[in-house]
């Protein structure tokens, strides 16, 4: 029968095996969640970059997104007023007449807006040659000043008429006569198109240089 002693050294050295094997069951299950699970170095992330093709979603092929009509400047394209050039020249390639940009306005106007839009013949569904409309605004002192060119409604002639009780006198609009009111300007280009100019917080000197310095874009 073994001694005491030697009974206490084999308790000892019997757990052994067991601590072995226990360890290394952990260090392989620790090996394979590792493998199992995606790499978190960055030089292995999937990197995803936007289609240019959209999907229609009804199980359609996707179809390529139309490229927007980018326009530049030619040589002989006036300069217009507060950076306004690109915006009258977008509007222009949905224009069927000729379109007039304002090459001078009073200091401290900014560009809002500048678009075309479709209209009908008056009393019918028939689509006109419709009408390019810009909007420009001054913060101090106030002023805003709108150009409305071909077909406009007749509210907006109407507006610019009864702004004052007479016609103030005639001003030139490019290389033709416009007649000026209190609070705008009304013209007839030669191609039988309408321009109307109206405004607020400009003076009746500052609306004829304005209407003098009118100039039709070219591409």
């Amino acid at each position: 029968m073994p001694s005491r002693g030697l009974r206490a050294t084999m308790a000892m050295v019997k757990p052994k095996p067991i601590f072995v094997v226990l360890s290394l069951s952990l260090l392989l299950a620790a090996c394979i969640e590792e493998v199992g699970q995606p790499s978190a170095s960055p030089t292995s992330a999937p990197s995803f970059r936007p289609s240019p093709l959209s999907a229609l979603g009804d199980g359609s092929p996707p179809t390529a997104t139309p490229p927007a009509v980018v326009v530049t400047p030619g040589e002989n394209t006036p300069a217009c007023a507060a950076a306004s050039t690109l915006g009258f020249l977008q509007a222009l390639q949905s224009a069927s007449f000729k379109v007039y940009c304002p090459t001078f306005l009073p200091s401290g106007f900014v560009l809002q807006d500048v678009h075309f839009e479709e209209t009908a013949q008056p009393g019918t569904p028939i689509p006109g040659p419709g009408t390019v409309v810009a909007i420009f605004r001054r913060q101090s002192p106030k002023a805003s000043i709108q150009f409305v060119q071909g077909r406009p409604s007749l509210s907006v002639i109407t507006e610019v008429r009864t702004s004052s009780e007479d016609q103030l006198g005639e001003t030139a609009y490019d290389g033709f006569q416009g007649n000026l009111f209190a609070k705008g300007v009304l013209a007839r280009s030669p191609d039988g198109f309408t321009h109307v100019i109206s405004a607020d917080g400009l003076t009746a000197d500052e609306l004829q240089q304005v209407a003098a310095a009118m100039q039709p874009l070219v591409p």
